[in-house]
């Protein structure tokens, strides 16, 4: 999630109910002047499961980062398990925001057709992200 919406995810909280209708939300977002775009992207993240609360990662210690999704040109070269492999070493946090991105883009650039596990293990653990890859199982990657 990107931490520019929070404040904003606050504020729709404080001001409606959780079950307003999306509408009035909608509506009160367009009158604050976010285009369609962005009022899509707010909503999906107030109603999804996946936004905490500023208040509520404070409480507990969290520390709210944002989630990396993948761009229309990634989409078809990445498969499910690479991806998700990815996304856990940065939830990890064995993998900063930087280095996640330098891993996809070194995968895209040097990997011909589709992505897979063992594909960025090989590229994690020559970077030193991932120490529990087994033996020289691992395809060459140039």
């Amino acid at each position: 999630m990107d931490d520019r919406w929070l404040p904003v995810l606050e504020e729709l909280r404080r001001r409606f109910a959780a079950d307003t209708d999306v509408v009035e939300v909608e509506a009160w977002l367009s009158s604050q002047g976010y285009d369609r775009r962005q009022i899509g992207e707010i909503l999906s993240l107030l109603y999804s499961d996946t936004a905490p609360s500023t208040a509520f990662a404070a409480e507990v210690g969290l520390t709210v980062t944002s989630l990396r999704v993948q761009g229309p040109h990634e989409r078809g070269r990445f498969t499910t398990d690479a991806w998700g492999y990815l996304v856990m070493l940065h939830a990890s946090g064995a993998v900063g925001p930087n280095e996640f991105e330098l891993l996809v883009e070194r995968a895209l650039i040097h990997v011909d057709g589709r992505i897979g596990l063992p594909d960025i293990r090989a590229m994690a653990e020559e970077s030193g992200f991932d120490d529990g890859a087994v033996g020289g199982a691992h395809p060459l990657i140039h």
